[in-house]
């Protein structure tokens, strides 16, 4: 599963050299991800949240994982999760990245699509009062329509990837500052 998600772009590796040691970026970090879930329904009440901080998540010595926070009319979505560890190696720490887009909450949406589209086309073939000139315009409708429910949200989930690589760039270069 974890070959296939990282095909079609919804599972990334972002590694990252840094000239600082592992325990001050630990530090640094710590302070700009608040402790929190990163699970599925975790953001349900963050836009009442009061921090300051981007992220939520778990710091510790070994490695991280978090997610950004959402805020109040923040427009973008994005479910992306990011875990990673550290290496030290001389005066170099060398951040391991994993992100991960595909949330679980869409897989029964994704199952229904693929079940419930067949079924609604099989249906509206065999019927017996519809006419050649309907079929020609229905049908095509129909597959837009199953492609535009199955191709928004796998765009969303990577452009979050995309978007939560660059931020994750740049945050981790800013904390070395």
């Amino acid at each position: 599963m974890k070959d296939f998600l990282k095909r079609i772009k919804l599972i990334d590796n972002l590694q990252t050299e840094l000239e600082i040691e592992r325990t001050d970026f630990v530090h640094k970090l710590s302070q700009h991800v608040d402790e929190g879930s990163t699970g599925i329904f975790s953001d349900a009440f963050d836009v009442f949240s009061k921090s300051k901080n981007e992220y939520k998540g778990k710091v510790d010595i070994n490695g991280f994982k978090i997610k950004r926070r959402k805020r109040l009319f923040d427009t973008n979505i994005n479910l992306a999760v990011a875990s990673g560890r550290y290496n030290q190696k001389g005066n170099k720490l060398i951040i391991d990245t994993e992100i991960n887009g595909f949330s679980p909450i869409f897989i029964p949406f994704f199952i229904f699509c693929l079940l419930f589209y067949p079924i609604f086309i099989t249906i509206f073939l065999f019927a017996e009062n519809t006419d050649t000139a309907t079929m020609l315009f229905a049908i095509p409708f129909i597959l837009l329509h199953g492609s535009f429910m199955l191709g928004i949200p796998y765009f969303l989930m990577r452009r979050g990837v995309k978007r939560l690589k660059r931020e994750l760039e740049r945050e981790f270069f800013y904390l070395t500052k």
